[in-house]
């Protein structure tokens, strides 16, 4: 006669379905990729492992006969051993699953993994079991070490080259210097022959070709130097766009522009970058004016949330659209040479200033005609 139990399972069907369900998990616990444990707690420091999955067996190198019924001082090795006896004790002390990174050299290599154990405590409040795993980040560590090291002889390479740049844009200054001065004096002679043919020509050439890259150079230098010796301090942006006004004080009067500058903040900035900074953008203005219209230029700025927004407006010949992006690149130029002075790295200057005090720079047309310049200033450098 066939038994049924209380809800109408047969015996042997109720006791087949828990069979299957125990090979199920089975099945799951030793096809996971994470290395799972059990250990069985006897007493202090005493943990005997009563169950491991296959990972565990595949990331030790060991077989199940050396770990399972084993004391866990008989299968992990130091210097491991003594820090996980520490986070099993403090598991079981404040109740808690605990967990950690661990290296450990087994005899299938130095393995790196991310370690989490639970106490399972009986009726009487004792723990009798801890439930460990371990995700293996073996790999992912040692790519981030390799990309750590590359990021390392990047950022060499970047130095080095910097210097490069530095170097050579500042002693190519002495032979062009050199190149210009000779020049001009051979002009000088040149002019009391009576017969020079094309000479006085060609030496035209050679002084705006050498004033050309004396322009460059200097535009190089000042780009690689933003940042070298950074100095933050509270600084009256009044005072700062003064200095600047005082240092292009010829080339205001000599067009005779109006330079308007309302109440401007103080903020803590890289005062000797942000004089740059102005310096490049109020010269542009007045170097790309409207012919025969008086220059005007107009400095504001507005306090938005934690930062101060700044505009440099002028009345010019302003920017097309198109280019509202491309201005702030190195070597950038929308005009020809003949047509106004420059090396095109003056706006991308600027670009590097504001990216120190954690802003943005970009520029707006000006109704009804001109450049506006806007760009923002952390209110929060430290």
């Amino acid at each position: 006669m066939t038994s049924v139990n209380n809800e109408g399972f047969k015996a042997e069907s109720y006791y087949q379905m828990l069979e299957e369900k125990d090979k199920i998990l089975s099945l799951i616990y030793d096809t996971v990729g994470d290395v799972i444990f059990a250990l069985n707690v006897n007493s202090t420091d005493d943990y005997i492992f009563s169950s491991v999955n296959q990972s565990f067996l595949n990331a030790t190198g060991l077989n199940r006969d050396q770990v399972i019924g084993k004391n866990v001082k008989e299968v992990i090795p130091e210097p491991s051993l003594s820090l996980v006896l520490g986070h099993y004790e403090t598991a079981i002390r404040t109740k808690s699953s605990v967990s950690w990174e661990e290296i450990t050299p087994y005899p299938t290599g130095r393995k790196i993994g991310e370690v989490r154990i639970a106490p399972i405590f009986d009726q009487n409040d004792h723990c009798k079991m801890l439930i460990g795993s371990v995700h293996d980040i073996t790999e992912s560590r040692n790519y981030a070490k390799k990309l750590e090291d590359s990021m390392e002889k990047v950022a060499q390479k970047n130095y080095e080259l910097e210097q490069m740049g530095y170097v050579t844009s500042h002693d190519l200054r002495e032979p062009l210097n050199t190149i210009q001065s000779f020049s001009m004096l051979l002009k000088e002679e040149l002019s009391e022959l009576d017969n020079i043919g094309n000479s006085e020509k060609y030496l035209e050439f050679i002084n705006s070709a050498t004033g050309r890259m004396q322009v460059l150079l200097k535009g190089m230098l000042d780009y690689n130097v933003i940042g070298k010796q950074l100095q933050l301090k509270k600084a009256d942006l009044n005072a700062v766009v003064d200095g600047v006004l005082a240092d292009l004080a010829g080339s205001i009067m000599k067009v005779e522009a109006e330079v308007i500058v309302p109440e401007l903040p103080t903020l803590n900035v890289y005062e000797t970058e942000l004089r740059l900074l102005f310096q490049n953008l109020i010269s542009n203005s007045i170097k790309y004016r409207q012919p025969d219209v008086p220059i005007k230029i107009e400095i504001t700025s507005e306090q938005l949330d934690e930062k101060w927004k700044i505009e440099v407006i002028d009345n010019g010949i302003g920017i097309e659209e198109e280019y509202f992006e491309r201005v702030f690149h190195v070597f950038q130029r929308l005009h020809k040479k003949n047509e106004f002075e420059g090396a095109g790295i003056g706006l991308s200057i600027c670009k590097k200033v504001i990216d120190l005090h954690d802003g943005q720079i970009w520029v707006e047309k000006n109704q009804p005609q001109g450049s506006k310049f806007c760009f923002t200033i952390s209110n929060e450098l430290v």
